[in-house]
């Protein structure tokens, strides 16, 4: 048998694109992983987003806790809006007049009347504003005697409810703490 010279032109009519075929698939597989990672990271960018929010929500109502004790404890030197600090618990009614609620009730932010009473971080301290939140916390302050162990008589009691806003109006949280004095 014969061989005959093998020219470059019959080796390129028998090419039937084989690399092509493999770098499309290659460059398919790539963007896949791209979109992947992008959806990922936007995902991730968001839930950062929403704990930052969350977080500040929680420190606008720790700040306004703080804020409930001042007015419990104030003088009138020191509170802009009370004539006479928090006194007993005589100035405590029902509809939460001026946020001072008689009684505890299980969950006082339920009641729109009594929400409608609540009082603005800084309205009766004087603080100033908190910035980076959607609106200024706001609390109620709920009054009742009590006693407990090894206490030799009743004392006046404070449940404060505060809700926090975070940089939206849907970032919000709610805290409550019993404050006692002394």
């Amino acid at each position: 048998m014969i061989k005959y010279p093998v020219s470059r032109s019959m080796v390129a009519n028998r090419q039937q694109g084989a690399v092509l075929v493999v770098s499309l698939i290659m460059l398919l597989i790539m963007t896949i992983i791209g979109l992947s990672a992008m959806q990922s990271t936007t995902l991730e960018e968001k839930m950062a987003g929403n704990y930052r929010n969350s977080n500040i929500a929680f420190q606008a109502a720790e700040d306004a806790l703080r804020d409930s004790e001042k007015d419990i404890t104030c003088n009138t030197t020191s509170c802009t809006s009370r004539t006479a600090p928090v006194s007993g618990l005589t100035n405590f009614d029902a509809s939460c007049t001026n946020g001072l609620c008689a009684g505890w009730t299980p969950s006082i932010w339920a009641d729109t009347a009594k929400i409608g009473h609540a009082i603005n971080y800084g309205a009766k301290t004087g603080a100033a504003a908190i910035a980076g939140v959607s609106s200024p916390p706001q609390y109620l302050i709920e009054g009742k005697k009590c006693i407990g162990p090894g206490w030799a008589s009743w004392k006046n009691c404070y449940r404060i409810t505060t809700i926090g806003y975070g940089g939206t109006q849907n970032a919000q949280r709610l805290l409550q703490e019993v404050y006692i004095l002394p």
